[in-house]
């Protein structure tokens, strides 16, 4: 699961911006985020915290 942006609606055609995947590809399901449902105080390995520290940079 990603949270990520809608930069533009075309028709059916959505460009998001945030999204974990492979350009391209076709998103399956596409679900709201509101704030009741996030996930808090999300306890986790430290070498996780390190080891993602970095993914998302270019």
């Amino acid at each position: 699961m990603t949270c990520c942006a809608i930069e533009s609606r075309h028709g059916r055609e959505l460009t998001l911006v945030g999204l974990d995947a492979v350009s391209g590809t076709p998103v399956i399901d596409l679900k709201p985020t509101m704030a009741e449902f996030r996930a808090v105080n999300i306890k986790q390995p430290e070498w996780v915290s390190r080891l993602m520290s970095e993914y998302f940079q270019p």
